[in-house]
């Protein structure tokens, strides 16, 4: 059985992410000169780990027609799950945090893909109850220091072949999320099931249960967003995360990823969550209030937003069956 879907023209929406990245790096590297320092770059190529992981998850939530505004406090509650279970087992517990992340991934799927409730009503309601989980397991969100801080700041500070051991970890998962998305059948299907829900459904590909998956990847990379969060600042921080889960759906959207679903790549996924934090340093740098730097980021999504207009509404499409 064969179904049509339309698909935009590719060619210039994965050019974005790394073109804003060199605009932002001429731009504060002329207004700034210190934004050029190597010791600054470092700082910006192990700070965007994070909101990298975050982007990526959001980023198969999008694909898949949907997205996660609870991807933040995910994050938050795996912070804390990491450090309560590094505190109990030792490093190895340290899996909790994507434990946790998995959960509330399912939970997600589930009232997104089997009960029918929309994105954003299903993932609104577990960002407030998972907060309100990671605040009740910290005693009114109390930080949950490690107890072997020391471990936790050999894997985040001490340069391995130029990174720290957290970051090439961070760097693997990112290459496991190409390979999922680009080799696997759970990848293809999620991509399907952005391109075109009906043929799915046409042909035989589980509705719900792919809708599950996407959430669920979406989630887990929150949750190892939470575990690097854990180890670069040695406790569990079950009040971080507020506003980042935008962050992430602006980096995914420049990075190329369609909201309308069915188009994302990985790597520019990355690049444009590392011209969200330059544009974050190079402000900070240049003594901008926090404040005007949320209203530049606030800026940025709205941007985002009018790009995936601009490329669904100017660009050709071109028309591509799947079999």
């Amino acid at each position: 059985m064969t179904s049509r879907v339309f698909i935009p023209h590719l060619g210039g929406r994965f050019l974005v992410a790394p073109l804003c990245l060199a605009m932002a790096v001429v731009f504060f590297g002329g207004a700034a000169p210190e934004f050029l320092s190597l010791g600054n770059l470092q700082n910006i190529a192990t700070q965007m780990w994070l909101l990298a992981l975050l982007s990526i998850g959001q980023m198969f939530a999008i694909a898949s027609r949907g997205f996660d505004i609870s991807v933040g406090a995910t994050a938050a509650l795996a912070s804390t799950a990491a450090a309560l279970g590094a505190n109990a087992f030792g490093l190895p517990g340290l899996l909790a945090g994507p434990i946790a992340g998995l959960a509330v991934g399912t939970l997600n799927g589930a009232l997104v893909g089997v009960a029918g409730i929309q994105p954003i009503v299903a993932t609104l309601g577990t960002l407030i109850a998972v907060r309100g989980i990671a605040l009740l397991l910290t005693d009114d969100g109390q930080v949950v220091p490690l107890v072997d801080a020391a471990a936790a700041a050999r894997m985040s500070f001490n340069p391995v072949l130029g990174l720290p051991l957290a970051y090439w970890a961070a760097i693997l998962l990112v290459c496991l999320a190409a390979l999922i998305l680009n080799r696997s059948v759970i990848g293809r299907r999620i991509v399907m099931l952005g391109s075109n829900p009906e043929a799915v459904r046409l042909v035989g590909i589980g509705y719900a249960r792919t809708q599950i998956r996407a959430y669920q990847l979406c989630s887990l990379y929150a949750g190892f967003a939470g575990v690097l969060l854990t180890l670069r600042a040695g406790t569990g921080l079950p009040t971080e995360g507020a506003g980042m889960e935008l962050q992430a759906i602006a980096a995914a959207v420049i990075g190329g990823t369609a909201l309308s679903g069915g188009v994302a790549r990985v790597v520019p996924v990355v690049l444009g969550a590392a011209f969200i934090q330059a544009l974050l340093t190079g402000l900070n740098l240049q003594g901008v209030s926090p404040f005007v730097a949320q209203i530049a980021v606030g800026l940025v999504i709205i941007g985002s937003g009018l790009l995936e207009y601009a490329i669904r509404h100017f660009f050709p499409v071109e028309h591509r069956s799947w079999t």
